[in-house]
């Protein structure tokens, strides 16, 4: 715990500027007010409508870039070929990882229950974010990064007993908010993932519905992890520095529209914490181990307060 109240003071020392912070707080909440509104609707051509969702989580990584522009904290980014490159691939990655559907190959090998379906909505993000990046950093990153962390993916002489306090915060955090705010009416999943069905229609039994459904919805978190911590913050933080973090906790808070807005607005902090952990320890386990403790955790409370 110590560990990581150093690197966030050492990040404040090294990073923090009261204008940039102050706009880019002012601008998230005004773009998850427009977002949490319930007519809003945002009417695109028919050949954009693929590219609404990765348009609404890339848009805050440009404004946030555009304020550190503003505020002469980084110009170099906008003539950067590598930034654009960069962006380009989160773009696309993001794309896939917020559209690609498993529908049209399950009903190819003739399955079409809603639960196999969610199933595999969870294990499409190894397919279409993990497998590529992998790739990416092989061909492009690997001869540019002497630590060789293939974006945080680097388990060697990982700490993890650091977190192990921040679990049990994050537990008591969520059993807390449960009873305060409308979480409980979103999760748990397991509830709208037709598993209940599944298990009656092949006499199966109910707990092994949920552990399969948890299980897969946890291994989701580490392709979570691994972009938005891996690539959008150890791979820009050669462009960005340190900064990448802000620039990330955009996406990061737009990826969550549609979800509680508790949710949402806690994800920009919890968001920067583990921002700044991957940062300086070139590492993202202890995010993706924070991160499946806080889904599970919101998953036990929804299911325990739904009883």
């Amino acid at each position: 715990m110590i560990q990581i109240l150093n690197y966030l003071q050492k990040y404040w020392k090294n990073h923090f500027h009261l204008s940039f912070y102050l706009t880019t707080a002012l601008f998230l909440s005004i773009y998850i007010f427009i977002n949490y509104q319930p007519n809003l609707h945002v009417f695109l051509p028919n050949w954009m409508a693929l590219f609404k969702r990765p348009l609404v989580v890339s848009f805050p990584f440009l404004v946030i870039c555009a304020f550190m522009y503003v505020f002469n904290i980084n110009k170099a980014w906008l003539k950067s070929k590598e930034f654009w490159l960069l962006f380009s691939v989160s773009f696309i990655l993001l794309g896939f990882f917020l559209n690609a559907s498993s529908y049209g190959i399950l009903e190819y090998f003739g399955i079409n229950n809603y639960y196999t379906y969610q199933l595999f909505w969870n294990v499409k993000s190894f397919f279409v974010v993990f497998v590529p990046l992998i790739l990416f950093y092989y061909f492009y990153e690997r001869h540019r990064d002497q630590t060789k962390s293939w974006y945080g993916l680097k388990m060697k002489d990982t700490d993890f007993k650091p977190y192990f306090v921040l679990i049990t915060l994050v537990f008591i955090g969520v059993g807390f908010a449960s009873f305060l705010s409308d979480l409980t009416t979103y999760y748990p999943l397991f509830n709208k993932s037709g598993g209940d069905e599944f298990a009656k229609t092949y006499n199966s039994p109910s707990w092994l519905m949920v552990m399969f459904f948890e299980l897969f919805y946890g291994l989701n978190f580490l392709n979570v992890e691994f972009l938005f911590r891996g690539f959008l913050v150890i791979g820009f933080a050669r462009v960005l520095g340190g900064h990448a973090v802000m620039a990330m906790v955009g996406c990061y808070v737009a990826v969550h529209f549609g979800k509680p807005l508790t949710e949402c607005i806690s994800s920009a902090f919890g968001g920067y914490i583990i921002g700044v952990l991957a940062f300086y320890s070139n590492r993202i386990w202890g995010g993706v181990v924070l991160h499946i403790a806080l889904a599970w955790s919101m998953e036990f409370f929804g299911w325990l307060q739904n009883l």
